[in-house]
């Protein structure tokens, strides 16, 4: 896929569009190549192209912002297309000392208010289950198979206000997709549930926040479920017990 393609790079490459059968803008290679070159700027500006014409760059990856806005948050096109939004976001750094480009800033700086949208409707139809299921998904798609620390943190996670939520999933999108990135979603989270169940954010977030993550996987999960029971006091009572 490209955003604009010369007659001369789509010549070079010897490829023909199937206008009969396919829209205009895709030119296939040789029939063993079994490839084709999309350029995003020459589809057409009809549903189906969406998803790939929010990959293109100015005008083009505006209007598709604009028109995916447009849609009524209970539209499927509109959730699929912001699932697919999640994961090019998870993809959009693959290094944390790499810079983000500035168009790809934009875009993310752009989605982001179409993120929180869906998940103030989603307040509307079972808050937290939605950003339960988002946030396993977009962490599938940027981590894999997810590990049990990861599991434990899915539901007070998704108890957290939508605009929260939201800055949650951008950063977990900047982190490496590797171990060292793993770990950091997961301190990331756990950082979250406790700034927001002690409301605080100060020097001893990170102690409790280690002290928190040296439990037993099976500790920990207990101690995520009695999270609404427990005051912060008895919050920060059970993790300042907890070894360094």
């Amino acid at each position: 896929m490209t955003p604009t393609a010369s007659e001369s790079l789509v010549n070079g490459f010897r490829a023909q569009p199937d206008e009969p059968n396919w829209m205009p803008g895709i030119y296939f290679l040789g029939e063993y190549l079994r490839s084709a070159i999309v350029v995003i700027h020459q589809l057409p500006e009809i549903p189906e192209t969406l998803w790939l014409r929010i990959l293109g760059k100015g005008k083009v990856q505006q209007r598709a912002v604009t028109q995916l806005s447009a849609l009524s948050t209970d539209n499927p096109l509109r959730i699929n297309a912001l699932e697919l939004l999640y994961r090019l976001q998870s993809n959009l750094v693959a290094d944390l000392e790499q810079e983000i480009e500035t168009e790809d800033r934009e875009l993310i700086m752009t989605i982001a208010p179409l993120f929180q949208e869906q998940l103030q409707a989603a307040q509307q139809q079972g808050k937290e289950e939605q950003q339960r299921l988002i946030l396993e998904n977009f962490l599938r798609v940027r981590f894999g198979e997810l590990d049990s620390l990861m599991i434990a943190f899915l539901s007070p996670v998704s108890t957290i206000p939508a605009a929260e939520f939201t800055v949650i999933l951008l950063g977990i999108s900047m982190l490496t997709v590797d171990a060292a990135g793993r770990q950091e979603a997961v301190r990331l989270l756990a950082e979250n549930v406790l700034a927001v169940r002690l409301n605080e954010s100060g020097e001893s977030l990170p102690a409790l926040v280690t002290n928190l993550l040296a439990l037993p996987v099976e500790e920990l999960t207990l101690l995520l479920e009695q999270l609404p029971q427990l005051s912060a006091d008895e919050l920060r009572a059970r993790l300042g017990q907890i070894p360094g």
